[in-house]
């Protein structure tokens, strides 16, 4: 199932401060073309990676097949603090709130989990909530 609605990869590099990097970029120059992510959205894998207030925070993410990686690790290059794979993603979108950038992860309805919260500026922090017993 794709994402819905599908996520807005303008808004993701706004988000993000920068272009992600496509999966088979590498792999589609060697065998003689170029798609580009952008021609192959949402049904492709790209990864957004950008550093903010300490932290390297990385989203990979393929719309078409509701997979989303988030990892948040201290920068430069220190240890891991989150590293969250996450399937059934219904929906990924960027929300302004009161000079607040916030990444939103939702998930169906019937799912233990509630959305997921990564506020990336002015601070970073991760706000999620689980109930098993849903």
């Amino acid at each position: 199932m794709v994402m819905e609605p599908i996520p807005s990869y303008e808004e993701l590099i706004w988000l993000f401060e920068a272009e992600p990097v496509y999966r088979y970029a590498e792999d589609e120059r060697t065998a003689g073309y170029e798609f580009g992510w952008r021609e192959l959205w949402p049904y492709t894998a790209v990864t957004f990676q950008t550093a903010r207030a300490g932290y390297d925070i990385e989203m990979y993410i393929e719309p078409g097949y509701e997979v989303v990686r988030l990892r948040l690790r201290v920068a430069p290059g220190g240890a891991e603090l989150l590293d969250l794979d996450l399937r059934g993603v219904r929906s990924v979108g960027v929300e302004r709130i009161h000079g607040r950038e916030l990444l939103r992860l939702d998930f169906p309805d019937d799912s233990p989990a509630s959305t997921l919260w990564l506020r990336m500026k002015p601070d970073v922090a991760v706000l999620w909530s689980y109930d098993l017993t849903n």
